[in-house]
């Protein structure tokens, strides 16, 4: 117990100023955009090389491989990633700094635990290999990667992979609801919080 006490006292309780139910929304925002995002060039590709409509809902790397080969089953992996990549990584840092459509919608932002600008290699730490691969349950895209390094290490991994990025999304769904900062996992591990846009953006004129 008392190491788990320990640990306890080593994260970041200061207060935060974003309200959960605000995360949660933003979370369901971009679960379902992002989701929308990372399947389109899979479907498109389906729908040219099959012109199977009635399959569509239920198409994913596995299912190209074992119907259309690995070779179009790894480009329809690969466009599917880059496309998450674009909407989690490509518009927080480009288009609406700090903020995915989900987080511009609710009004909070990303930024450097020292509150400067969340940055290529911020992001990328976060949300790929924060979000994507060790919390590997949250989004779309977690499944994509799954698939595609079973088909490569010809091993079913998918479900071993999903329960352990489970594990480790309970683990951050207690922080957030336990912790004054609300920071989870992948904000530890990147350095980053999340803070209200205009609070900050008022405190920050020259950012």
């Amino acid at each position: 117990m008392n190491i788990f006490f320990n640990l306890y006292m080593k994260l970041d309780h200061s207060e935060c100023n974003v309200a959960n139910g605000k995360r949660l929304f933003a979370y369901i925002i971009d679960w379902f955009l992002g989701s929308l995002c990372t399947l389109l060039p899979m479907c498109l590709l389906w729908m040219m090389w099959t012109k199977d409509m009635e399959t569509m809902a239920g198409v994913n790397v596995l299912v190209i491989a074992g119907r259309l080969g690995d070779g179009k089953a790894y480009l329809a992996g690969t466009l599917s990633i880059l496309f998450a990549l674009f909407y989690y990584v490509y518009i927080p840092l480009k288009i609406y700094p700090g903020q995915t459509p989900g987080k511009r919608a609710m009004g909070f932002k990303i930024v450097k635990k020292d509150d400067s600008k969340a940055d290529l290699k911020t992001l990328l730490i976060r949300e790929v290999i924060g979000v994507m691969i060790i919390e590997g349950s949250l989004y779309t895209v977690s499944g994509v990667w799954h698939s595609m390094l079973s088909l490569a290490l010809n091993l079913n991994l998918v479900g071993i992979l999903m329960y352990a990025g489970l594990a480790v999304g309970i683990l951050s769904g207690f922080m957030i609801l336990k912790i004054n900062s609300r920071r989870m996992f992948h904000d530890y591990l990147a350095k980053t919080k999340v803070v209200e846009y205009e609070e900050y953006m008022g405190e920050n004129k020259s950012i």
